[in-house]
């Protein structure tokens, strides 16, 4: 199967696609891939089906088959030290399997940041729109009040100003909606329709663990800057959710007002504005804890890749390879 370098796909390959299980088998295979660990089963099914659709991963896999068939009849009938030596040559077929491990780990990752994209996009569509639904409600308030003698023509202006701000930014997120999942469709090689049916619920950035990354990434520089990017999204995230509750009750209270006479629009308009910015603040920040969590993830595989040819090579009379771990030296 080829899936099983970067982690088993339950959608069969293109016709003509079947490669060899010397290719890809568990010996190959540097660990369990993350995107099937994470509780998101469309964000596997799609990276899954975009790896098992690559062409240039098909034509990749087949060669280190072929390789790996020429290299299995004389590999471990060599001397110990000959078979490590062997193991780290440019065309030896570990080296070529922890390459196609590499590539699939790296269109793992532009999958799935195409896939937050999405999800970002349609939580941010579904925002706008109940809150379009509130201002034009809010607007046939303001209209009675108006047609009743109680307030000037400046608060149905101003209502009128909302919805059309509010309509522009639905426009645009549509538009970037669409672009997006063209992308996604492209990268995971899936049609347009299928993916409209796949992705029609469940329009929330998903939560991919970025905790599990964090605490399997190594300890050295180039981890540690993705674990404080990550720690600085995850401290924004948490300051979100008493920012949300203060605009959301800064906004009830507003509209009680306006509704009492007691308040004016302006003051609403202000509330709502403020009310949709955190909202929307929250929908980025998940999509930005999400894109630190595929960066970790993706630099905790491409490390396992590199250990597995630090591993010792199995010798012609069976001793089994000691554990090396993927942040040694």
């Amino acid at each position: 199967m080829l899936c099983t370098l970067g982690g088993c796909a339950s959608l069969q390959s293109p016709a003509g696609a079947q490669i060899s299980e010397a290719a890809v088998s568990a010996d190959s295979a540097p660990s369990v891939p993350w995107w099937t660990e994470v509780d998101d089963p469309l964000l596997a099914r799609l990276i899954n089906h975009g790896l098992a659709a690559d062409p240039l991963l098909v034509s990749e896999a087949r060669a280190l088959a072929d390789l790996q068939a020429r290299s299995q009849q004389w590999r471990f009938r060599l001397a110990r030290w000959v078979g490590r030596m062997l193991q780290q040559m440019p065309d030896s077929p570990e080296v070529q399997a922890v390459r196609l491990a590499d590539v699939r780990q790296r269109k793992a990752a532009r999958i799935a940041r195409a896939y937050v994209e999405v999800r970002r996009l349609q939580w941010n569509l579904a925002l706008r729109q109940a809150f379009q639904d509130r201002f034009h409600d809010d607007a046939d308030f303001a209209r009675w009040r108006y047609e009743a003698g109680l307030v000037s023509g400046v608060d149905s202006g101003l209502a009128a100003s909302l919805i059309g701000t509010n309509a522009s930014a639905l426009a645009d997120t549509r538009a970037r909606l669409a672009a997006a999942e063209a992308t996604l469709a492209r990268r995971a090689a899936v049609a347009p329709w299928q993916l409209g049916l796949w992705i029609a619920d469940g329009a929330q950035v998903p939560w991919l663990d970025a905790d599990g990354a964090a605490a399997a990434a190594c300890d050295d520089a180039q981890a540690a800057g993705l674990r404080a990017a990550l720690a600085e999204v995850q401290a924004r995230e948490a300051a979100l959710p008493e920012l949300e509750r203060d605009a959301e009750r800064t906004a009830d209270d507003a509209r009680a007002a306006y509704r009492l006479g007691t308040g004016d629009f302006a003051s609403l308009y202000v509330a709502q504005t403020a009310q949709l910015s955190v909202r929307e603040a929250r929908i980025d920040t998940r999509a930005r804890l999400a894109r630190a969590a595929i960066d970790l993830w993706t630099d905790v595989g491409l490390r396992r890749n590199q250990a597995r040819l630090r591993e010792p090579t199995r010798s012609s009379v069976g001793d089994m390879p000691l554990a090396v771990g993927a942040c040694s030296d």
